[in-house]
């Protein structure tokens, strides 16, 4: 059966009431006389069927509003607009069209915005969850309503929709690339992130610098926030600190970009003082003169990929609803000239 939000009719009937008390009662009115008991039952019955209050005009069972809700962490993450144009344009060749919201990567931001695409009886949620995810997303799972997620899994028990990157591969992948040009001492250049998935790739980082045999003491991390400037101090530690260091590897383009910066300023010659990967492939890293050697992990396949998941579930929602699986997409080594091989 299709996934639906419930309507007050849905809450009158399992309270054995009527709509129009649901509503007095859900709407907090005092202009009517209601008993506390048939208060208890509808509030319980309300809880019951994940009852979400309506903003929208049009909040009758069945009826979509051809409204797909997309929720990124980052508006000014390139990434981030690849794989939004990409959903929308799935979503324009079926007659929908997106509200997209910004969450900020802040759990309670999110899950204010979740509540409020809820409100507007969204047919549909798209979603890069941040750390609370899980939790977040639940009030979605609850309604049955279709939610496909995008780049970062979610730590939970039942399956979902999922459309990612292999996060471990796609590091073993460009580490090994360095590792492959002679590059022993390598810093690792990332985020604190310790969720959805991208835990893996500081795993992936050390398991490759294990197996082409570099000691433990040789590994250099540097975990900082998610932001340009995170990825200059970092950088600028890396070099105070690890002075023997001959490339680094940045697992997320935005700290990439500030990196970039911090070297280009203090007069370092990337592909000549030091090796630079980057896994992501942001178009500063490849224009002018720029020519990166990048891991693009394809944002706009993976766009592409969930909106079209999205409307598969959508379309068979009614008769022969289909099981949630995973999707991954590949990513696309990109050479460029900012890793020297050392002998």
């Amino acid at each position: 059966m299709r996934g639906q939000y419930a309507t007050l009719k849905d809450v009158a009937e399992r309270a054995n009431t009527t709509a129009a008390t649901v509503s007095y009662v859900l709407n907090g009115s005092k202009n009517r006389y209601v008993s506390e008991d048939m208060r208890r039952r509808v509030e319980e019955a309300a809880k019951e069927l994940n009852y979400v209050k309506s903003s929208a005009a049009s909040s009758l069972k069945g009826k979509q509003r051809k409204i797909i809700a997309v929720l990124v962490p980052q508006f000014a993450n390139q990434f981030f607009t690849e794989v939004v144009l990409a959903i929308e344009r799935v979503a324009d060749q079926h007659g929908y069209i997106l509200s997209i919201c910004n969450t900020f990567d802040d759990p309670q931001h999110e899950l204010e915005v979740i509540r409020r695409m809820q409100a507007q009886r969204v047919d549909g949620f798209i979603i890069t969850p941040s750390a609370q995810g899980h939790k977040n997303t639940r009030t979605i799972r609850k309604t049955g309503i279709p939610m496909v997620v995008v780049d970062r899994t979610i730590n939970v028990n039942d399956d979902y929709f999922l459309v990612s990157v292999r996060n471990y591969e796609s590091t073993c992948m460009t580490v090994e690339y360095l590792l492959n040009h002679g590059h022993r001492n390598i810093a690792y250049v990332g985020w604190t992130a310790d969720f959805g998935g991208l835990e893996l790739r500081k795993k992936a980082y050390q398991d490759a610098l294990v197996r082409y045999g570099v000691s433990e003491d040789r590994h250099v991390i540097m975990d900082g926030e998610f932001t340009a400037q995170a990825g200059y101090e970092l950088t600028k530690r890396v070099l105070t600190e690890h002075p023997k260091v001959t490339a680094i590897f940045y697992a997320y383009n935005v700290q990439a970009k500030g990196g970039v910066d911090y070297l280009s300023e203090h007069g370092i010659q990337i592909g000549k003082d030091i090796s630079v990967i980057i896994l992501g492939a942001p178009d500063w890293a490849q224009t002018g003169n720029n020519n990166f050697t990048c891991v693009d992990i394809n944002g706009t396949e993976l766009g592409l990929k969930a909106a079209e998941m999205l409307f598969d579930i959508i379309k068979h929602e009614d008769k022969d609803p289909i099981k949630p699986y995973h999707q991954s997409v590949n990513v696309i080594l990109k050479e460029g000239d900012s890793v020297c091989t050392l002998e």
